[in-house]
């Protein structure tokens, strides 16, 4: 097998309690069921019928659109149709919850795409997405994010095993931490070699050393691949993504280790890591390409995640892959959204609005979890209601279960 195709079938553990978040039982509880009895739940809490409900998606959005919901979605649900995501998109902005909330609800935990990515072995070097509802329950992203005052100062990507060229100083597997917000006077002092620097160059995104020219170009060093011995000139060949200022270990939920000491950030840089607009296939082929990855080798990775979540619907095809990258349609199964996320290290909300659904999740209410209690209590309370309930689900089967025996010998 060649190198630079790793062997994705020994690296399954045998044990599953060791990928965090504990996937087999996140896998289990999508139980379409009891996700529709759940939706159920909560339109009847806001005093909403599925009927109104399918009437404001149609008096909004249209009845051929993708965000229409049709009277029978948890028929469907129940049935174990995936909703689109659009539709998941009008509950959001209908009843007034969060998207993500609703995504929880129907079964996907969008924070899977960060404890994916830290967990799965990639041979090039990936961004990683910890911020905004997506992934905030790891603690030393949290960490970071609440200390700066703003998520948008620094980005994080996990260095591949084939891009650590600055080795022993950054290991492969490593988290590191770029702060998108550095002075841009270090490029011009001659220490500025000694840092280390986050760059996407034509090969991929590499952690590096620079010397910056007098000319606007600067050269990456070390001299090894993937990196180019020649000047590249800025904003047009090569971009500075952000000074390296700490790492994590490989594959160990710990602190940020600091590189070197702190710097004062630069109040003039902009901090919001801002990027032209595109479309679906323009999005997927421009990550697809920074992560240096073929149709085969993420074919590969998205059979590792769909064996991880034991869920085949993760699996995506080299058909699909090519075809994602031509049409301009957001992909009909979420999973599929969630694999090209972990794959191509895609920021999801980036996804959604290329795919033209804004998400406005910091106006909205979370979900309210706070009459789940009362309603166990209220069946606690009354006993001898649910023991009726039970005795006449038993009569029931036992009735049935007779009839069928005796049409048998008949």
């Amino acid at each position: 097998m060649p190198a630079s195709v790793p062997h994705y079938g020994r690296l399954l553990p045998q044990d599953r309690e060791f990928w965090p978040g504990n996937f087999g039982e996140t896998a289990n509880k999508l139980d379409k069921w009891h996700c529709a009895v759940e939706i159920q739940r909560i339109l009847k809490q806001d005093r909403l019928t599925m009927a109104e409900l399918s009437a404001r998606t149609q008096s909004r959005f249209g009845k051929r659109s993708p965000f229409f919901v049709p009277t029978t979605f948890l028929c469907k649900q129940r049935a174990g149709i995936t909703p689109h995501i659009c539709q998941i998109a009008a509950f959001s902005e209908i009843t007034g919850y969060r998207f993500t909330d609703w995504m929880n609800v129907c079964g996907f935990d969008l924070g899977l795409i960060l404890r994916l990515q830290l967990r799965i072995p990639n041979p090039r070097t990936i961004m990683l997405v910890p911020g905004l509802g997506l992934g905030e329950t790891t603690s030393f992203f949290k960490q970071t994010q609440t200390t700066i005052g703003a998520h948008n100062r620094y980005c994080y990507a996990k260095i591949g095993s084939r891009d650590a060229v600055v080795y022993p100083a950054v290991r492969p597997g490593s988290v590191v931490r770029a702060d998108r917000g550095y002075c841009k006077s270090l490029l011009k002092i001659p220490s500025s070699a000694e840092y280390l620097w986050l760059v996407e160059h034509p090969a991929g995104i590499t952690c590096c050393r620079l010397k910056s020219l007098s000319t606007g170009e600067i050269i990456l060093f070390p001299h090894v691949a993937p990196l180019s011995p020649w000047p590249l000139r800025l904003s047009t060949q090569v971009r500075i993504l952000g000074l390296v200022d700490s790492q994590m270990a490989p594959y160990q939920e710990t602190d940020f280790e600091p590189l070197h000491n702190a710097i004062e950030a630069d109040p003039s840089a902009s901090s919001t890591g801002q990027t032209c607009k595109m479309i679906m296939p323009q999005l997927i082929r421009i990550s697809r390409l920074r992560t240096g990855l073929t149709f085969r080798e993420a074919h590969k990775t998205t059979v590792l995640i769909a064996r991880l979540l034991q869920n085949r619907a993760f699996r995506i095809s080299l058909g699909l892959l090519s075809d994602y990258e031509a049409v301009n349609k957001v992909p009909r199964h979420v999973e599929k959204i969630i694999a090209l996320c972990v794959v191509y290290g895609i920021d999801p909300r980036e996804m959604l609005t290329a795919a033209g659904i804004t998400i406005r999740d910091h106006a909205k209410r979370p979900l309210p979890t706070a009459r789940e209690p009362a309603c166990s209590n209220s069946q606690s309370q009354n006993p001898v209601r649910e023991l009726r309930m039970l005795r006449s689900r038993r009569q029931v089967g036992i009735i049935r279960y007779m009839s069928r025996s005796m049409g048998a010998q008949a």
